[in-house]
């Protein structure tokens, strides 16, 4: 299913040996339903600010902070954004590989002409934002709606290492492709027929490496 964003804070993990849990909230009193990747991948509207827990092989962490990862199902194919929650300050990529359920609320941002106005501008005005790359809590880095403009890596992670500052050209370009990115996001609200799109991620409170 293709995803437009790469929206959305994840857990620190010190990864060990069997069973790991990072817990922030207490979840005995909260009804929880369980879904799964594919469940969410399909429509996740009718869980929008609510708890579930669901489980998923890790295939990437964010190298920027830690922020974010992305879940598979039983498919192997189609994946699902995890966020860390206010308590929990990064994911380790030691996780990727790992099967992991996850407890969480899933969160949900409307995609319409307003918001592409307003992203539009800040890059218009050169202004730093994470629009389309990913806000945490906001429009999602590989987004569950958008990996059209994500793919398999993180905003940050091919020039994390460089250590360079960057340059005229390379800002034009950057500001060239995200006016081409939101022009790909109107396009696609055009042909869905609708006047928004939703991208949906998972802000965790608790999870856990399942291992066998």
């Amino acid at each position: 299913m293709t995803r437009i964003f790469s929206l959305f804070i994840l857990l620190v993990l010190a990864v060990s040996c069997g069973q790991q849990t990072e817990k922030t909230t207490d979840l005995s009193e909260l009804e929880v339903s369980e879904v799964s990747v594919e469940a969410l991948l399909a429509d996740a509207s009718p869980f929008v600010e609510q708890p579930v827990s669901l489980k998923g092989t890790v295939v990437h962490v964010c190298r920027h902070g830690g922020q974010r990862l992305f879940i598979v199902g039983e498919d192997g194919e189609d994946r699902f954004r995890i966020t860390v929650g206010e308590d929990i300050p990064e994911f380790d990529v030691e996780l990727e590989g790992s099967m992991i359920e996850v407890n969480g609320i899933v969160k949900e941002l409307i995609i319409d002409e307003t918001y592409l106005a307003e992203w539009e501008a800040e890059v218009s005005e050169g202004s730093k934002h994470d629009r389309g790359e990913g806000h945490e809590g906001g429009v999602g880095h590989g987004d569950n709606h958008g990996e059209a403009l994500d793919q398999d890596t993180d905003p940050g992670d091919e020039n994390e290492d460089h250590g360079e500052e960057e340059g005229e050209d390379d800002t034009e370009t950057e500001i060239a492709s995200q006016l081409q990115k939101i022009q790909d996001v109107r396009d696609e609200i055009a042909a869905s027929g609708k006047d928004h799109l939703s991208d949906f991620w998972i802000e965790t409170i608790e999870f856990k490496i399942i291992t066998e």
